[in-house]
């Protein structure tokens, strides 16, 4: 007989500590959240109605979807700990978790060319990145990575080793693109910040935060593709937690593409920002070598003095 005292209520006291299971389901939850804030804020916001908030809107409509497949398959699996599911579940699941993560990840390099290119050829951008473009990059970029993943599972015994080429090599090439792109932005907006050559300081220390913010983004990415890539070839025992650590790291990246970009975000709605003088995507907002200009204004190189083309 159980001689241990009963404790009234205890069914809903809880565990009283964290565990790997409640990590998964709560960073998913809360992306889906600032999601959805990242959206709401994207459509009431007029400066992002460019090239730059469609390609954003995109992946973190992309990171909502990934986390809504963790939330109702892999978290509610991991805590159920069943068995008696089909195997075509688990791998269907698993393509679409893989596909939308590469997808995600391409959007990610895309925004870092989109915000090299606003910052050097800011007139041509606005070309470039018209709606009709910036709909067909997109829709080009998904269709080609959906392609590339599914071409990955068509079997493992052709001479050429298909998933580890997508897995290592094209993601590895594509984090270390996206951090070289955002270094030599962040080093023009550098220089920019030296020289003063720009006309509103807030709307240009907006848009470093942004370049800044996205460059941070890289980090947790490039850790997750080296720890794939280490996983590839082991064949310790260790092999499991490695994977684990990099399934954590792609939870942790979904979530912080998704609030990453909501207090900036926030802070641009309020009443009192001057958004009519902004624009991430124009050529008012960024810095074009060609022409010395910034935000309308004429950086003259000999006197060191910002110079406003409407009162020459």
């Amino acid at each position: 007989m159980n001689n241990s005292t009963l404790l009234y209520g205890h069914e809903v006291l809880g565990r009283s500590y964290v565990t790997p299971k409640d990590i998964v389901f709560g960073t998913a939850v809360i992306t889906l959240f600032f999601g959805c804030l990242n959206l709401w804020l994207l459509w009431k916001i007029k400066i992002f109605h460019n090239g730059f908030g469609r390609i954003l809107a995109t992946r973190t409509v992309l990171d909502m979807h990934s986390s809504a497949l963790h939330i109702g398959y892999s978290s509610f699996v991991t805590m159920t700990q069943r068995s008696d599911y089909p195997p075509l579940l688990g791998i269907v699941a698993g393509t679409l978790g893989y596909s939308l993560a590469s997808m995600s990840c391409s959007m990610h390099v895309l925004l870092a060319v989109n915000r090299i290119v606003t910052v050097y050829f800011p007139v041509k951008c606005e070309v470039i990145f018209s709606r009709k473009n910036s709909i067909r990059l997109i829709a080009g970029i998904l269709i080609y990575v959906a392609i590339l993943v599914f071409i990955s599972f068509n079997g493992q015994e052709t001479p050429f080793h298909a998933v580890r080429f997508i897995h290592v090599t094209c993601g590895t090439l594509f984090c270390f693109g996206a951090v070289l792109t955002d270094s030599i932005t962040i080093r023009k907006l550098h220089m920019i910040k030296k020289k003063k050559s720009y006309t509103n300081k807030v709307d240009f220390n907006v848009q470093f935060r942004f370049t800044l913010q996205s460059f941070s983004q890289n980090i947790p990415m490039f850790m997750e593709i080296v720890l794939l890539g280490i996983s590839d070839d082991s064949t310790a025992e260790s092999k499991a937690v490695i994977r684990m650590a990099a399934f954590i790291l792609i939870r942790f990246t979904d979530f912080f593409n998704s609030y990453v970009y909501a207090p900036l975000l926030i802070k641009i709605s309020a009443p009192n920002f001057k958004d009519h003088d902004y624009n991430l995507q124009s050529g008012s907002a960024p810095f074009s070598p060609a022409t010395n200009q910034f935000n309308g204004a004429h950086f003259d190189v000999a006197s060191g003095h910002t110079v406003n083309r409407s009162a020459e």
